[in-house]
């Protein structure tokens, strides 16, 4: 049974969301949904303890929207967060960082080929591993992100795809005067694709759509590709232009950023085609890279970016620690 330790915080403020008022640091830690901000000095965190991710049957916290110094006063300013969760809390798992679940900002970086980030790539100082580190934590799961060279010939599928078609499986991009209905389709297609994934949390309809709504003038929908079986969606490839690869001199790229398919529908290679598909139709207007991003190791969808010969420039890791 469950028994919390008192642990003494002399130095560590602890700010709540009901608080009448907040200073600036503190606005900015609850504008990413913290339920508490806590700071000591240069060092601040905002912490999650409710509706956060199950892990091994035991509650989690969660660590995010750091500012963390590298110092050794980062460290034991981490730790006291962690066990401040713990005692206070109840968390026997605190992650981090995650700004409360895997559809919110997460992971730090391991390795890096020195690449610029693309967009919206969560990039966090490279010290904060080895501050992790030094407060106790230790690797939780790890992720990567890699390039695919468009230039290059791509694998054909057509003997494959022509199997789905005759089993009548219908491609078509999104359509933009019928987005929101077809974007609720993903949202219930991504339930039950990504039930089974780590550290999965259901994301509502509404914080769904809100996300993606926001998308719409930044998507090409040729780009977002969905295949429809039976009368209803089966299988999607979202993508998105990489705007930040000009200004960082890079090549053109287009950023695949989600993949699903149905889980229960028998069409074996799905989710290689839609991938396929998504590479050519980049490379017809004028994209010389696929950025294949934030895979988690043990995901199906990394072994299709293999399959295309990806080559990782980033690794990332979520950290844990955890109290008996």
């Amino acid at each position: 049974m469950f028994s919390r330790r008192n642990i003494s915080l002399p130095i560590m403020k602890i700010a709540h969301r009901s608080d009448s008022s907040h200073n600036d640091i503190e606005k900015k830690i609850f504008a990413h949904g913290a339920e508490e901000a806590v700071t000591d000095g240069d060092q601040a965190a905002g912490l999650w303890f409710s509706h956060t991710p199950e892990f091994s049957g035991r509650r989690v916290g969660a660590i995010g929207a750091c500012k963390l110094d590298p110092s050794d006063a980062a460290s034991a300013f981490l730790s006291q967060c962690a066990d401040h969760l713990y005692s206070a809390h109840g968390c026997q798992h605190v992650i981090g960082p995650m700004n409360g679940n895997t559809w919110l900002k997460h992971r730090l970086i391991l390795e890096s080929s020195g690449r610029a980030p693309f967009q919206m790539e969560p990039i966090e100082p490279e010290h904060y591993h080895d501050i992790f580190l030094k407060a106790g934590f230790e690797i939780l799961s790890k992720y990567s992100s890699s390039t695919i060279d468009l230039a290059q010939k791509q694998r054909a599928f057509a003997k494959m795809e022509n199997k789905l078609i005759e089993k009548g499986v219908k491609f078509r991009p999104i359509n933009p005067e019928n987005y929101e209905q077809d974007l609720e389709a993903i949202h219930a297609l991504s339930l039950i694709s990504f039930s089974n994934n780590f550290l999965y949390t259901p994301l509502p309809l509404e914080m769904f759509m809100q996300n993606y709504l926001k998308a719409k003038d930044h998507i090409d929908s040729d780009m977002v590709i969905l295949a429809e079986w039976q009368g209803a969606l089966a299988g999607f490839v979202f993508c998105m232009p990489d705007k930040a690869a000009k200004m960082h001199g890079l090549p053109k790229a287009v950023i695949v950023k989600s993949l699903a398919v149905d889980p229960g529908a028998p069409l074996a290679g799905l989710g290689s085609i839609l991938v396929a598909k998504a590479h050519a139709i980049a490379k017809e207007k004028g994209y010389r890279e696929a950025i294949h991003a934030l895979q988690h190791e043990n995901n199906s969808s990394l072994r299709i970016s293999q399959r295309f010969d990806a080559e990782v420039f980033r690794r990332y890791a979520l950290m844990v620690k955890s109290f008996s």
